[in-house]
């Protein structure tokens, strides 16, 4: 049976038992800060499991798309983990329990999937006796086929009663499949959870959610007791397509095959090389759904996981000779398998391959860079003598260069040097530390903050803007330091929570409302207004009374202010509409700020627009807002929408239920934002710039309405200053400013010219006759070392260019010096490092000193390894950078003399 027909049939069956068939979450989880990725399929049922929130079934399934790496270094030499893969399952919130989970789920597995019975095994939580007797007497399973498992194997969280966290949990069952003694560790007490073999695979996982758990250990019973089941699909199908892998069904094979031919090589499942194809093919879907989406690779939260994804399957694929940008190639193939449940990643497929392809040459120029440091620091730890190389250094190479860990250890070694590893883990632990802060991740399983607490009582805040700006309503919460007060009064700054409000809170790229809340004796301005979940929160000051939950209040909404937004959100979907006319249909929108009178636009295109498809996206806009057509906002099923042609945005989650906004029959988008009646209320549409934020997506930044009309006026200002300062009519001010600069290049040529012949009367002169020349006042520091000069000054008023012929000088001078002249002007730094070529030789870099140098002066830098860059902004640090520079090429100058 494929597995696409599993998923179906699984979904249908429980459809039939009166489930609710619920889409899968993003893999950015839509209501949960508390998760990092989507990693089980009740992650977005967590509030209905707790008891919280609204209730709008009691029944439901599906098929999530899950990412875990936890288990990421069994990834590939297991026949069942992976990274990314689906999650098949049945939820009961408060319906039914453990008889009809327990049944069901039997027989499902014999009747649908015709499983043979003999096979099959089951256990429970050592202290569960009710499911333990449903299984021998409801299911007539014999005793000789159910274990029973203590509490980190058969309890949800594992080890929740004596280790934590509080909250929701209970025991579970899980259901096993014998694959037969042949595939076994051949121990005669082999049985399902055998750490020596994988002969059990375990398909089900049935969690009776039925204690609340508190502090000491305390497991109160639930008012609401709970099911959430999980099977993967990638180890059901692996059983029902006779395999001994989840390698070697369907949906993977393709993949694999795409890889030999990718790579050029053979794969044998018992090689190394079988191996490294199996966790490159999980990998790469991993990295494939995480773009579709709308995760990006980056340094920090959900984009280093990516990231990191990435660049194990490239140090995997580089261990069988991979030397360029390869892995793109799988998009393709991985797409047409997973097609059919997720047609959103067919449309995006050459937006995810070009990312890829882009981040994989990224990364192998990188890492040959990480080649040479290693091998610089090696050999100079065996210069001193020393056997360790320090966790920090190692650390560096992984997170910076993308250089394994394993590989940094195994070339040591042959070095004869050790790696201090708990150092090296320490700092690992600090980077996922920081990952998670960066990313506002929490590893709480139940959220507990003040919102939370709403939701034991109330379903939400219901949202009247799309009828006016003002309404009368109930404060149900009043939050202040995370927590929920009693009141407030005035000078407090705190967010209230109501009942109702006409305040939009931000979402969907449109930025929150501001206004007032008032009653009598009593007035709260509103700065901003946002999301959390189903309820919308004020952030407001009290400038005058008191308020209490329970308190009547009177909101009141800028309108002004939202008109401004309005404008820029309808223009918004306009340019959307128009980019993908003029670009393809890729420019699919990634991104979005919508503000008063301006707007932020990120889309998916991979190369600069040309000046004259800038011109034609905004005179097209102009032409839509000219065209003053309708624009219709109305609810429907996401199934409708679709069918009406309408846009879903990348990474975007939609409920069943979703509003369609329509402009003119020619943009429909799935959108909760607050639009304008008529397009020509924009008034005006002015691109102000469009650049690139991150590799595949560009930006456009435009502003609407009276502010574009106010910036071409601005424009239209210091024309008219140039015209008079220059003498020069408006129709020849550029034939003006060319004449000018070239006359300023030919008195450049002149005075470089000049200081040519300058230098060659002096450079005979010494040092510093030489400096004097070039304009050097003073060296800082100008020492001989090991029969080494190393210099390094301070230049007034001078170029890139300047510094790097004062070098050139400079070293003329000498056959073995080192140099580090500096200029500063306007605040900006610039620095240039120069080597001799004997230096270069002895492993001296002066691409990684201007590198390392360019951190005191707030910027960055680089080059060859005779000549290279650095440029900053902190020109006050000028001095400590020249004094370091020093230190730093003595020790490497010392080094290499030992």
């Amino acid at each position: 049976m494929k597995t696409n027909d599993i998923r179906k049939r699984f979904l249908k069956f429980f459809e039939e038992r009166g489930h609710v068939i619920v889409p899968s979450d993003s893999l950015v989880p839509t209501l949960d800060p508390t998760l990092l990725f989507t990693g089980a399929g009740m992650n977005q049922f967590k509030d209905m499991l707790a008891g919280k929130g609204k209730l709008e079934f009691t029944r439901a399934t599906s098929s999530q798309k899950c990412l875990r790496t936890g288990d990421i270094d069994n990834v590939g030499k297991t026949s069942s983990h992976h990274t990314f893969f689906e999650m098949l399952g049945n939820f009961s919130f408060g319906d039914y329990f453990k008889k009809e989970a327990i049944q069901w789920a039997w027989e499902f597995l014999l009747e649908e999937l015709k499983l043979p019975r003999d096979r099959l095994y089951a256990s429970v939580y050592e202290k569960d006796e009710e499911a333990y007797e449903i299984w021998e007497k409801a299911v007539g399973l014999p005793i000789t086929k159910i274990y029973r498992f203590g509490e980190k194997e058969n309890f949800w969280p594992s080890n929740a009663p004596s280790q934590g966290p509080n909250g929701p949990c209970g025991p579970c069952s899980e259901i096993f499949y014998d694959q037969g003694e042949a595939v076994g560790c051949g121990r005669k007490d082999c049985q399902p959870n055998c750490p020596h073999c994988e002969r059990f695979v375990e398909v089900w996982n049935l969690v009776f959610v039925q204690y609340d758990r508190k502090n000491l250990g305390a497991l109160d019973p639930l008012e609401h007791k709970g099911i959430d089941t999980g099977m993967g699909l990638e180890r059901i199908a692996r059983v029902m397509q006779g395999v001994y892998s989840n390698f070697d069904i369907d949906i993977f094979t393709p993949i694999i095959k795409n890889l030999e031919e990718v790579l050029g090589v053979r794969y044998h499942p018992e090689a190394e090389e079988g191996r490294l194809l199996r966790r490159i093919a999980d990998h790469m879907r991993a990295v494939v759904f995480c773009i579709s989406d709308g995760v990006l690779p980056s340094n920090e939260g959900r984009g280093y996981v990516e990231r990191r994804l990435l660049r194990r399957a490239l140090r995997d694929a580089m261990q069988m000779d991979l030397e360029r940008a390869s892995l793109y190639k799988l998009v393709p193939v991985i797409v047409d398998v997973m097609e059919e449940p997720y047609p959103e990643v067919k449309q995006r497929r050459e937006n995810i391959a070009s990312i890829i392809k882009n981040e994989e040459e990224r990364f192998l120029d990188t890492y040959s860079q990480g080649i040479h440091r290693l091998e610089e620091v090696v050999e100079r730890l065996e210069k001193g003598g020393i056997k360790v190389l320090p966790g920090e250094e190692a650390f560096r190479l992984y997170d910076t260069y993308g250089f394994p860990f394993e590989s940094t250890q195994a070339y040591c070694q042959s070095r004869g040097i050790s790696v201090d590893i708990s150092s090296f883990e320490k700092y690992m632990e600090e980077r996922v530390k920081l990952s998670r802060v960066t990313s506002g991740i929490t590893q709480a399983v139940f959220d507990v903050g003040p919102i939370a607490q709403l939701k034991e009582v109330y379903q939400g805040t219901e949202f009247l803007g799309y009828k006016g700006g003002r309404v009368e309503a109930q404060v149900i919460g009043i939050i202040s330091e995370e927590q929920l007060i009693n009141s407030a009064e005035k000078g407090q700054t705190v967010q209230v929570v109501l009942d109702r409000t006409p305040f939009y809170g931000e979402a969907g790229g449109q930025i929150g409302d501001t206004g007032f809340l008032k009653a009598k004796g009593v007035l709260l301005e509103v700065v901003d207004t946002k999301k959390a979940e189903d309820f919308i929160v004020h952030h407001a000051k009290v400038i005058k009374g008191k308020i209490a939950p329970g308190d009547n209040l009177t909101c009141e909404v800028d309108l002004e202010r939202r008109a401004g937004i309005s404008r820029s959100h309808t223009a918004t979907h306009i340019l959307h509409h128009v980019l993908r006319k003029v670009l393809g249909e890729h420019a699919e929108q990634a991104g979005s700020l919508v503000a008063p009178d301006r707007l932020r636009f990120d889309f998916n295109h991979f190369q600069a627009l040309r000046a004259e498809e800038l011109a034609r996206v905004e005179d097209l806009v102009n032409e839509k807002i000219m065209e003053n057509s309708p624009v219709k906002a109305e609810e429907m099923t996401q199934e409708e929408a679709k069918g009406r042609g309408a846009i879903a945005l990348f990474g975007e989650k939609y409920g069943e239920r979703v509003r369609l906004v329509n402009i003119g029959d020619y943009s429909l988008e799935l959108c909760g934002g607050i639009h304008l009646r008529r397009t020509g209320e924009i008034g005006l549409f002015k691109v102000l710039g469009e650049g690139s934020v991150a590799a595949g997506i560009r930006r456009i930044e435009a502003l609407t309405g009276p502010a574009a009309l106010k910036k071409i006026r601005q424009r239209e200002a210091v024309l008219q200053e140039l015209t008079g300062t220059l003498k020069a009519k408006e129709e020849g001010l550029i034939e003006r400013v060319e004449g000018l600069l070239k006359e300023i290049k030919r008195l450049e040529k002149e005075l470089a010219k000049l200081k040519e012949e300058k230098l060659k009367l002096v450079v005979s002169a010494g040092p510093g006759r030489v400096a004097e020349a070039i304009g050097i006042t003073r060296f800082r520091n100008f020492e001989d070392v090991s029969g080494v000069k190393i210099a390094t000054a301070m230049r007034e008023g001078a170029t890139v260019e300047d510094l790097r012929k004062e070098a050139d000088s400079l070293r003329a001078q000498y056959p073995s010096i080192a140099i580090v002249l500096a200029s500063a002007e306007n605040g900006r730094v610039v620095m240039i490092t120069s080597l001799s070529q004997d230096l270069v030789k002895k492993g001296l870099h002066a691409g990684e000193i201007a590198k390392d140098v360019a951190k005191l002066i707030g910027g960055g830098g680089g080059g060859k390894p005779d000549m290279a860059q650095a440029g900053g902004i902190l020109a006050d640090k000028l001095d400590e950078a020249l004094d370091y520079s020093f230190k730093v090429i003595k020790e490497k100058v010392q080094d290499t003399s030992l």
